[in-house]
């Protein structure tokens, strides 16, 4: 959490509004009301950010600050009035006289930019109630994102995808919690899960996370663990990593090794550094898979045989808008998950190598935008 500077007070002598021979206005009843009413917000908008950082909200308080903060929202975003629908205000601007194309393009951008940052804003509300409460109610999740839709004019087709976001988080909370209703014993529900059989008298304990089943065990059964997983998310190898079980409906889990007490200088005895970043992964491939592209825009909608260069423009800045939105959303997925469990100092000196080396490795998320040739020496454009 980011605390706000201490408010600047400025002590010189501003420009008197007064006229002569006129008295001000005098502060009505309801004036005061408000004025008291917004300063009481702000205070207790202020006091729920610091029992956040301490870790002190109970539900009433968090409901309260996602209240707070949605009004923050709009007053930063303002909000967009009707359907706004990307891709038919599109079609409608070309088929305007050149002479309105300018204007109605200016606008476009405008309101897409609006609808992007309200989109983006949504998925983080829908992120924070599901970290601060694992079993909140799907109702809650449903109105959370009605608010943002009514004020932001989202589509049917974005409407489809929040909707798919939040089925896909229950999906797969409902699958672990009755895999572990159906397996009590520690041992038969891992051996379902991996295909290794622990032994009886071997120390292993069995948890129920927001997505995932999460086993700690020692380092000799994490590193069994790790030989037969499926398609592993290596972070530790066996330190800690998270896999899913093989078959048509798997179900995700992360193992712990809890012979590692500390890792990159941050005392993790419990696995908690470890834990927390295989659940970002695994929170980040869902949203990934229903609520952004997973694989990088292939199409330029509208672009090819429009002779029009100011709306190709428009519509090429989209299609590099949304690849770098997906290239973003990668190396956000791999640094917040990161934050659990090394130092921001160890992540800073790592972040030259992972995405600005110009080696070509996994973490090059724009390499195939830089080496297209497609539309290269397209005149029109």
């Amino acid at each position: 959490m980011e605390f706000e500077n201490s408010p600047q007070f400025n002590t010189e002598k501003q420009p008197s509004t007064l006229v002569v021979g006129h008295t001000p206005d005098k502060p009505t009843s309801s004036n005061k009301e408000e004025v008291i009413k917004i300063a009481k917000d702000h205070l207790k908008h202020k006091a729920l950010k610091v029992k956040k950082y301490f870790g002190q909200l109970n539900q009433e308080d968090f409901d309260q600050l996602l209240d707070f903060d949605f009004r923050e929202q709009l007053k930063d975003t303002p909000p967009i009035e009707g359907i706004f629908s990307p891709e038919e205000e599109l079609e409608k601007i070309k088929s305007l006289p050149r002479e309105h194309k300018k204007e109605a393009l200016a606008t476009f951008k405008k309101n897409l930019t609006r609808q992007r940052k309200a989109l983006a804003t949504c998925r983080i509300f829908i992120e924070r109630s599901i970290e601060f409460n694992h079993n909140v109610p799907r109702e809650e999740l449903l109105g959370l994102f009605e608010q943002f839709s009514t004020q932001y004019g989202f589509d049917s087709k974005q409407k489809q995808i929040i909707r798919q976001l939040i089925d896909g988080y229950y999906e797969n909370h409902q699958k672990v919690l009755e895999i572990r209703q159906q397996f009590t014993d520690n041992n038969e529900l891992v051996n379902y899960l991996t295909g290794v059989n622990i032994g009886k008298n071997e120390k292993i304990d069995v948890s129920v996370g927001p997505m995932t089943i999460d086993i700690d065990t020692n380092g000799f059964n994490s590193g069994r663990l790790f030989e037969r997983a499926d398609k592993p998310v290596i972070s530790f190898k066996y330190g800690g990593f998270a896999s899913e079980s093989i078959g048509e409906n798997p179900i995700y889990y992360v193992v712990i090794n809890t012979d590692i007490g500390t890792w990159n200088n941050l005392h993790d005895t419990s696995g908690k550094h470890r834990r927390n970043h295989e659940y970002e992964h695994q929170k980040n491939k869902l949203f990934r898979e229903v609520f952004e592209h997973e694989d990088p825009p292939t199409e330029l909608v509208g672009y090819l045989g429009n002779q029009d260069t100011e709306t190709k423009k428009v519509i090429l800045e989209n299609f590099f808008d949304a690849s770098r939105s997906v290239a973003l959303e990668n190396v956000k997925d791999e640094i917040t998950a990161s934050l659990y469990d090394r130092d921001l100092q160890t992540l800073q000196n790592q972040l030259n190598y992972f995405f600005f080396s110009g080696k070509h490795n996994e973490y090059d998320y724009l390499r195939y935008l830089r080496d297209w040739e497609e539309f290269k020496h397209d005149d029109k454009k």
